[in-house]
């Protein structure tokens, strides 16, 4: 127990005295300092020194280890001194281009440690070149190799290895090492180099020159793969697409089956094993557009190559449209003809045509499904039929489709019409004829001319040519006279256009007229007696039958219509203008009245006799006309319509109605002259049957002198 007792009691009291003589040193300051030439050359002669201040608290001696490193903080360790004097030295013979640098030195005294400051060194010179082997020297694609790049340079150093394409280097890798060579490797694959180089940077700075080149022989077993795409890599979807990938193999591997595959967008789409040629076929879609490969592997050694394929849309049959409402267009204004596809892939070019002629009128290539043909102020030459096209190419292969045809309508606004007399005077006389010319020189026909008096519609002419529309006046009275316009118009709303005025005077002259009157008096007497004539011998056993047996039908009104015979009775009208009747020819009538129209007709009295129940109001007066005798009715009923259910000549008061030609016209300001012959069926007068006969007299032809 002893034995193991007294001799660890023994090693603790030495170390606990060792301690004791440690505790007693101060490191006060550690430098680091350089003997050499003042431009030092590559191959001179440097003395590092180390120098340390220390403070002893003890007689005895004390060990002190001195590192000097390389670099500014931990650097690479070039030598370690264990010395009890207060100094040691670094010694480098022949200095080198990568003995430039910092250097720094580290003392360590008993549980002390202290660094010094850096010092830097440059040395002038070039960097040595390295080194470089390679193993192995003959590999086939798929062999690994290794470069190994050695140097005299002192470490710490930067290699770089270099992959030489012809004359031009490829960096491939940079190793720094702490040790003076560095290994890179390499798989050999079939866009490997065959040449190679490395390069040391000392330093930090400076960089020596470039190894040897060292040459690898690389072994193909077989070719670079073709990948062929048929018709081309760019198509127009619905065609067929065929893919082929295909190797030869070297005369050394025949027999080696390698592995093919055609891959799409790094997903494999044909995989065949034992085989030189692998095929792809289908009809194109536009999801097959991307990036094929050929890929061919056998063990380590692979090949590949890429292509591109496009799969376009052919267009779509395009439409053409005006982007106006409708088809029609007004002069002047801008027409924007409008060209699109549902589909088709870009660009696209577009044509549009007139029928008219074989060349474009406007051609544009762009990047969307629709084109705009614009006209900016349209006239009567852009009128007819359109129709444009669309296309794209593939590979010189133009898919065209044509659109359906679009007629634009160009309508012309009317110009401001002129008018103008068939005479030049200012003054007329009552009973001539005036005939106004109104023409407008431009518009789209038909065009519709109305004529106005002191702003009062008079009637309409409509001219689907370019002649002048020819309105005739009467001069009936002064107040004919005025200021007369034209309106001309066409299809095109709200676009009419008004002429300048023209005026002239009316002269009266108080006796054409009762010349008209007096012939018209004979003329309805005449006309009268004929009627009764034809009456008779129409007569019709059936008629009278009816006639005898229903009564009722003698009280019902007139139906006064045009050309039509209503209710067995058949009306017509002459227009004799509107008249002044002298006070002295129609009894109860006013000379001075400014009525919108008059007109006297000879009707059927109800019942048997003059005075029998009526339901107009006021007077009247009546002459029969039996055998030659005539009953004539006179009297005004204001509110009576232009049916007529009684037997009389009278002077009618009648607002306009353009829906019955039996009343005047308040713009057109006609009298009507109208004759019942049933009137001779009445009361004492024989009664012949058939059908109601009226006579009518055109008194304005007769004014005009025609017939």
């Amino acid at each position: 127990m002893l034995k193991i007792i007294v001799p660890f009691l023994t090693l603790l009291l030495i170390e606990m005295n060792k301690t004791e003589t440690q505790k007693g040193v101060s490191i006060n300051t550690v430098t680091i300092t350089f003997d050499a030439e003042e431009d030092i050359r590559r191959g001179s002669k440097i003395i590092l020194t180390c120098s340390a201040s220390i403070l002893k608290h003890t007689t005895e001696r004390i060990q002190i280890v001195y590192l000097f490193y390389k670099g500014q903080d931990k650097g690479v360790l070039l030598e370690k001194v264990t010395s009890d004097a207060l100094e040691s030295q670094y010694i480098i013979q022949s200095a080198r281009v990568s003995h430039s640098g910092y250097y720094h030195c580290v003392v360590e005294a008993g549980t002390e440690k202290k660094k010094s400051e850096s010092t830097f060194i440059t040395v002038t010179g070039n960097v040595t070149s390295p080194l470089l082997t390679i193993q192995p020297m003959d590999v086939i694609v798929g062999d690994s190799i290794e470069l190994h790049c050695a140097s005299d340079e002192i470490p710490p150093l930067t290699f770089i290895f270099f992959k030489f394409n012809g004359p031009k280097a490829q960096r491939l890798k940079d190793v720094r090492s702490n040790e003076k060579f560095a290994v890179h490797q390499l798989k050999v694959a079939a866009n490997t180099g065959k040449n190679y180089s490395c390069q040391v940077q000392a330093s930090g700075i400076n960089y020596s020159r470039h190894s040897k080149i060292v040459q690898i022989t690389v072994q193909d077993p077989f070719s670079d793969p073709v990948l062929e795409i048929e018709p081309s890599d760019t198509i127009f979807e619905g065609d067929s697409l065929t893919i082929r990938c295909m190797v030869n193999f070297t005369p050394l591997f025949l027999g080696v089956q390698p592995q093919m595959m055609i891959v799409k967008d790094a997903i494999p789409i044909t995989t065949i094993y034992n085989t030189t040629t692998a095929v792809f076929t289908t009809t194109a879609a536009l999801n097959d557009t991307g990036e094929y490969e050929c890929i061919a592997k056998w063990k380590e050694a692979m090949k590949m190559t890429k292509r591109k394929v496009i799969v376009k849309v052919p267009v779509s049959e395009p439409t053409l449209k005006s982007k106006r409402t409708g088809d029609n267009v007004l002069e002047g204004d801008t027409l924007d003809l409008s060209c699109a596809v549902l589909k088709g892939s870009y660009p696209i070019t577009y044509k549009f045509y007139k029928v008219t002629t074989d060349a474009a009128l406007y051609q544009k290539s762009l990047n969307a499904t629709e084109a705009v043909y614009s006209i900016t102020s349209v006239n009567s030459e852009h009128h007819g039929t359109y129709s444009c096209e669309a296309s794209n190419t593939v590979n010189q292969r133009n898919q065209t489709k044509r659109s359906q045809y679009v007629t634009i309508t160009v309508k012309v606004p009317v110009s401001n019409p002129t008018i103008k007399g068939n005479s030049l005077k200012d003054v007329h006389k009552t009973g001539e004829v005036v005939t106004l010319l109104c023409h407008s020189t431009t518009g789209t026909l038909p065009i519709t001319y109305s004529l106005f008096l002191n702003k009062r519609f008079i009637y309409s002419a409509s001219k689907s040519n370019t002649e002048p529309a020819a309105f005739k006046v009467l001069i009936n009275e002064t107040n004919d006279g005025g200021e007369y316009k034209c309106k001309a118009e066409n299809e095109i709303p709200n676009l009419f256009k008004y002429s300048e005025g023209m005026n002239f005077t009316v002269k009266d002259t108080s006796w054409w007229k009762y010349i008209i009157i007096s012939v018209s008096l004979a003329i309805l007497v005449a006309a009268a007696i004929l009627s009764l004539c034809l009456i008779r011998l129409c007569k019709n056993k059936d008629i009278s039958q009816v006639d005898e047996s229903d009564g009722t039908h003698q009280g019902e009104p007139l139906q006064h219509i045009q050309g039509s015979r209503k209710g067995s009775m058949e009306i017509i009208y002459s227009k004799v203008g509107k008249m002044i009747h002298p006070s002295s020819i129609f009894l109860g009538a006013d000379a001075d009245r400014n009525h919108e129209g008059d007109y006297t007709n000879i009707m059927q009295p109800e019942g048997n006799g003059a005075n029998t129940d009526r339901n107009h109001e006021g007077d009247y007066t009546y002459i029969t006309l039996p055998e030659g005798k005539a009953y004539i009715f006179t009297g005004s009923d204001s509110e009576s319509d232009c049916d007529g259910d009684y037997t009389n000549v009278s002077s009618k008061r009648k607002a306009a109605n353009t829906d019955s030609d039996s009343c005047s016209d308040e713009n057109d300001a006609i009298q009507y002259t109208q004759i019942d012959l049933t009137a001779l069926q009445s009361g004492n007068m024989p009664q012949p049957l058939g059908h109601t006969v009226y006579a009518s007299i055109a008194l304005d032809k007769i004014q005009q002198g025609s017939p």
